[in-house]
């Protein structure tokens, strides 16, 4: 064959003779590249659902003064912005502030056109992607703990030492594991200042401790508790106290 080809039609010019140009084309080395990326983010995006389940919140209740309205985490730096900008200044945290971040965003690859991928030597990228880090994890945290601050004010509660929960109608609050000795010894003895259904009375609200404090920090804290409540409530020992605290630990609300 002419050239020394093996096919005839295929391109005459020869990789290993050619100089490194030092690019690569687009399709399909980079967007192959792409493809993997997201299909591995994908995967570890899939198996954490699996693993993770999102359970149902509490059911509807127009009754329920307490209830405070909140995005989803993923939107709760935006939802922080807008808290800086009240009454006529919210135009600036509605309109002016997601302006100016999506002009960067757009503007990102002529602000820095280094060549370089080391992160030291483009000090401009590397400065902007920490800071936008930074603000959206701090802006995010914030207003989960201001929301569990307004939760906690609007449901006028006192806490006792105990995360507080917002009030709920005793009717919607449905226990596990009622065979369990510890909700029995919960009915004889808790259920006098904290509620029948955990819904509080005299003592906080407690139908969903187990989401917040594991067994082991719910016996410690029923022999040394906060507030007016006794040394062990009105458990006569230390293997009640255990049982009630592992009764508590599995109701999650």
């Amino acid at each position: 064959m002419s050239g020394g080809e093996r096919i005839p039609g295929t391109p005459r010019y020869r990789h290993h003779l050619q100089k490194n140009p030092g690019t690569e084309p687009f399709f399909p080395n980079f967007l192959l590249k792409e493809w993997i990326v997201g299909a591995v983010f994908l995967l570890g995006f899939m198996l954490w659902v699996v693993f993770n389940p999102v359970t149902l919140g509490d059911r509807a209740n127009p009754d329920d003064t307490s209830f405070i309205p909140v995005p989803d985490w993923y939107f709760l730096f935006l939802y922080q912005i807008l808290k800086y900008y009240p009454g006529p200044d919210i135009v600036f945290g509605t309109v002016l502030v997601p302006f100016i971040g999506t002009c960067l965003l757009i503007f990102v690859p002529w602000l820095d056109t280094s060549k370089d991928r080391h992160p030291y030597k483009r000090p401009l990228a590397t400065l902007g992607m920490v800071l936008t880090t930074f603000l959206v994890i701090w802006l995010t945290n914030e207003a989960a703990v201001q929301h569990r601050a307004e939760v906690a004010s609007a449901s006028g509660q006192p806490s006792a030492g105990l995360p507080v929960l917002p009030r709920k109608d005793p009717s919607q609050i449905q226990f596990i594991d009622t065979s369990d000795p510890g909700y029995k010894l919960f009915e004889q003895t808790c259920a006098n200042c904290h509620g029948a259904k955990g819904q509080g009375n005299i003592g906080p609200a407690i139908y969903a401790i187990g989401k917040y404090w594991d067994a082991s920090k719910l016996e410690d804290f029923i022999q040394h508790p906060a507030g007016a409540m006794p040394p062990m409530g009105t458990l006569s020992n230390l293997t009640q106290v255990k049982e009630v605290a592992s009764w508590l630990a599995k109701q999650k609300g």
